[in-house]
């Protein structure tokens, strides 16, 4: 895989951790008021049946939709309580794979969110999640 199949316009995403740099590299675009998330799948990332790996998707999403609630709390910590994924379809190596991703309500203490991740406009993966607010 090259750069040249990272879509126009995706920067790529300075990790703020160790574990970021042993899935990434990812990548982020702004899109109006929020910032789209993605990554080119890899070899590196599939499974024993040559799909990406499920464990990858999540931990993709799971940075993706933190960095997401970050940003919309003003840059305060915060940290998963829960994630709920459902596996719709699956990604293949040389696929690029993005999130959306919508805060459904954010408290004093936690923010909810859904996400999903695409493939060619097509979702793969559903998720709900719960962020807890540490502060800054």
């Amino acid at each position: 895989m090259t750069s040249s199949s990272i879509p126009e316009g995706f920067l790529p995403f300075a990790s703020r951790g160790r574990f970021t740099e042993k899935i990434g590299p990812l990548y982020y675009k702004p899109d109006g008021d929020s910032i789209i998330y993605g990554f080119l799948a890899e070899e590196g990332h599939t499974n024993g049946n040559g799909v990406i790996h499920g464990g990858m998707l999540i931990s993709f999403l799971d940075e993706a939709l933190g960095q997401i609630i970050w940003r919309a709390l003003d840059k305060q910590r915060c940290a998963t309580i829960s994630l709920n994924c459902n596996f719709v379809a699956s990604a293949k190596p040389g696929d690029w794979i993005e999130t959306r991703a919508e805060i459904s309500r954010k408290g004093m203490a936690v923010v909810f969110v859904r996400g999903e991740l695409q493939v060619r406009g097509e979702r793969i993966l559903a998720a709900d999640g719960i962020w807890k607010i540490i502060g800054k």
